[in-house]
């Protein structure tokens, strides 16, 4: 804690004494060289000096010290001296009494300091009180623009966060203005209605981080031909448009619901995504082949246009309830894995993603970066050769699932690539790293 600096009295000027008996100082104690106490007046100084005023209509939230300032534990000269402020020391301001003096805290200790030996050092615009009158809604919001979210329902109040451009949030009040009570990455606030779109049915919706493609939901779906469509909202933006035939797709119908639910269409998880899909798309059962029929090789899988790969050359994983597509070559030796994975835990290997079309990984790099997603057309998620597993303690690099895969793998054609281990060789933590991706390397 900081001691206090005094000034030693040599000799008092007829203003001087002035200000030692304003202080509750005598004229012999000032005399004989005692200390001189800081007050709310300063010391060996003219009383009336006066601090620069407050910009009109301002909060002050900061002041400067002018002088050595007693702390007081009230308002005016009457209350007893907390301890002393130094000159030229800068605090933070709590309140402001009619008087104009300032509540202030200094070095652990909090009470008040007159205003008149002070200088501004900081302030903010008053807060507005938000208009009243409120309703309930059930809306979904999308920026047109970062908007910020406020404590209140108008400009004068502080910002809390920024809701980006074309992010969507839950609405769930209006105030009297039209500012709309949203919830966004656990930030709770208002945004102006001059800023965003609102919906009720169909909406684009935020269901929070990824968990898994199956995202714990059993309302199991397929596609019924190539090219099937996957909307943000009902009769909005198409997010993928190339979803080929007897892809999985589960319908999410609490998310349906907070979307608003529209005849003839479902809210559904897919390829990693979710979004809308017209109800007629689908099926209740996958006639996809579970294994490599056509005899058909690495080598010519790779021929193929990444994201683009014919169906007749994917396969579903025959063991797997999801019935998830790869490259027909990859099922013989992924079955293979999953034998001797079951033979050590007692339960299949957990696909979770496998096949991905161009349009799918577009949408993926362009939402999540480099560092998670491939580039599109680079990737062999886009030729059926890559597995992703669960996104769970047990696969990930300290789960036992891993480093069993990790170790045995390689023997059945699989392999989990170097450069996506957690660390890098010198150490360093890898932003690459991703223990649920297994790729297929046989020639």
């Amino acid at each position: 804690m900081p001691v206090p600096r005094t000034r030693v009295l040599r000799a008092l000027s007829a203003g001087a004494l002035t200000v030692a008996l304003a202080s509750g100082a005598t004229a012999a104690t000032a005399a004989a060289g005692f200390t001189a106490p800081a007050s709310d007046v300063p010391a060996l100084s003219t009383p009336h000096l006066a601090a620069a005023p407050a910009a009109a209509k301002k909060v002050v939230t900061k002041v400067t010290t002018t002088a050595n300032l007693n702390l007081r534990a009230g308002s005016s000269t009457k209350h007893k001296v907390i301890r002393t402020i130094p000159k030229g020391k800068t605090v933070n301001v709590s309140a402001t009494a009619s008087n104009g003096w300032y509540k202030v805290s200094y070095a652990g200790k909090t009470g008040w300091i007159s205003n008149k030996y002070t200088k501004v050092a900081a302030s903010t615009a008053p807060k507005q009180p938000a208009p009243k009158g409120t309703s309930t809604v059930k809306l979904w919001v999308t920026a047109s623009a970062n908007v910020n979210i406020r404590k209140g329902s108008s400009t004068g109040h502080a910002s809390v966060g920024t809701l980006p451009k074309n992010s969507v949030a839950k609405a769930t009040e209006r105030a009297a203005n039209g500012w709309y009570k949203i919830s966004y990455k656990n930030k709770t606030g208002w945004v102006s209605n001059k800023y965003v779109k609102t919906c009720s049915k169909g909406c684009q919706v935020d269901t929070g981080d990824y968990t898994t493609n199956r995202a714990g939901l059993s309302d199991r779906y397929f596609t019924k031909a190539n090219g099937t469509d996957l909307y943000a909202a009902v009769g909005g933006t198409r997010r993928v448009g190339d979803i080929p035939k007897n892809s999985i797709v589960y319908r999410d119908l609490k998310w349906e619901k907070e979307g608003g639910q529209v005849a003839g269409w479902y809210f559904v998880r897919t390829q990693g995504l979710n979004g809308w899909m017209k109800a007629s798309d689908l099926k209740r059962n996958s006639n996809a082949g579970t294994t490599n029929s056509k005899g058909y090789t690495r080598a010519q899988v790779l021929r193929q246009s990444n994201g683009k790969v014919s169906s007749s050359m994917l396969a579903a994983v025959p063991w797997d309830k999801e019935k998830t597509l790869i490259a027909a070559p990859a099922v013989k030796d992924l079955t293979r894995l999953n034998t001797a994975f079951k033979k050590q835990f007692g339960k299949n290997l957990d696909i979770d993603l496998a096949y991905r079309t161009l349009d799918t990984q577009k949408y993926l790099y362009a939402e999540l970066g480099s560092y998670i997603a491939a580039k599109p057309g680079t990737s062999n998620h886009g030729w059926g050769l890559a597995i992703d597993v669960r996104e769970t303690y047990d696969y990930s690099f300290r789960g036992k699932y891993y480093k069993w895969l990790k170790a045995n793998s390689h023997k059945y054609n699989w392999t989990h690539r170097k450069n996506l281990e957690e660390y890098r060789s010198d150490g360093s933590k890898n932003p690459y790293a991703e223990a649920w991706h297994f790729e297929y390397t046989r020639k």
